[in-house]
């Protein structure tokens, strides 16, 4: 006889004799029994099955937890890596006094363009970041400012023309007199990577 069909049995024969000792003497021979297993019932309950049930439901709400992070982890890469990238651009904060100085010396001279004058650098707080300005003046070629503005923005590390007005002087055909501004940003320190 299997193991399963000996428990069936024995519980069907226990379940015979309740029920004949009910039959014969009523509740009172019960009561006692179920007065000592009540409480003791009651204490494996609040022991054994109310920490599973919970550390059951910590487990789900961790599950729960794990399963929407691994639903975004790839976002959450590919936005960091993005993120890099663009920080790589930056200029480096130990640059921040005479880098703008320098991209428009060196542009204005490749493009055969002479700075009339420029504006002290402005700089203006972004959160982390730190943003630097500086206007600049000059009266040349239509090819010449084309050629250095395109210098300008193609620099390998981020930096872009905020303002333009251009004006056509009257004594110089062929001459276009432009005034921009140029801005970059610079991470602050502990705020952001920076680039070469």
């Amino acid at each position: 006889m299997p193991l399963l069909e000996k428990i069936k049995s024995y519980f069907k024969d226990m379940l015979a004799d309740i029920m004949i000792i009910y039959g014969e003497k009523g509740f009172a021979p019960f009561k006692r029994p179920l007065t000592i297993a009540g409480p003791s019932l009651l204490l494996l309950y609040a022991a054994v099955y109310s920490p599973i049930t919970s550390k059951l439901a910590k487990t789900r709400r961790s599950i729960v937890s794990m399963e929407a992070v691994a639903q975004y982890a790839e976002d959450y890469e590919n936005s960091k890596t993005r993120l890099a990238s663009l920080q790589r651009r930056l200029p480096r904060i130990a640059d921040k006094g005479e880098w703008l100085n320098y991209l428009l010396t060196e542009t204005s001279r490749k493009a055969g363009v002479s700075i009339e004058s420029r504006t002290a650098q402005t700089e203006t707080e972004v959160s982390s970041y730190l943003v630097v300005s500086r206007e600049v003046s000059t009266t040349t070629t239509y090819a010449s400012l084309g050629r250095w503005l395109a210098d300008i923005e193609n620099s390998p590390i981020f930096v872009r023309i905020t303002d333009l007005q251009m004006s056509r002087p009257d004594n110089s055909p062929g001459m276009v007199k432009v005034t921009f501004t140029i801005s970059t940003v610079f991470p602050r320190p502990g705020g952001g990577g920076g680039g070469a």
